[in-house]
């Protein structure tokens, strides 16, 4: 999983080929550090399908506040550099699943 700063967040992210999962996150953070994990494992399965990375957004309020997170865990799914969808809150690793799976079929 790709750790994003505001000065890698665009060429990494919204110039990407491939469509990808930003992870918003704190280290202070429960449900973030809950979720973490999960992703790290999703990011293996989907390696050629979408790209993961996360953002402390502590360090890079900036992005945080250009894509309107109001509370983490928020994973924003961009594709072709705009938002398709946006993910709140520590789902369980099926369900995270699911709705990425559903997502990606429309992006």
């Amino acid at each position: 999983m790709l750790d994003l700063t505001k000065d890698t967040f665009e060429g990494e992210i919204l110039k990407s080929g491939l469509p990808a999962l930003v992870d918003f996150w704190a280290p202070w953070c429960g449900p973030c550090r809950i979720v973490s994990p999960v992703l790290e494992k999703l990011s293996s399965e989907y390696a050629n399908k979408l790209k993961f990375a996360k953002l402390n957004v502590d360090d890079n309020q900036e992005i945080a506040t250009q894509h309107d997170v109001r509370g983490i865990p928020c994973m924003i799914i961009f594709s072709r550099g705009k938002e398709v969808d946006r993910i709140i809150g520590a789902y369980p690793e099926a369900q995270l699943r699911s709705k990425i799976d559903l997502i990606l079929t429309k992006a």
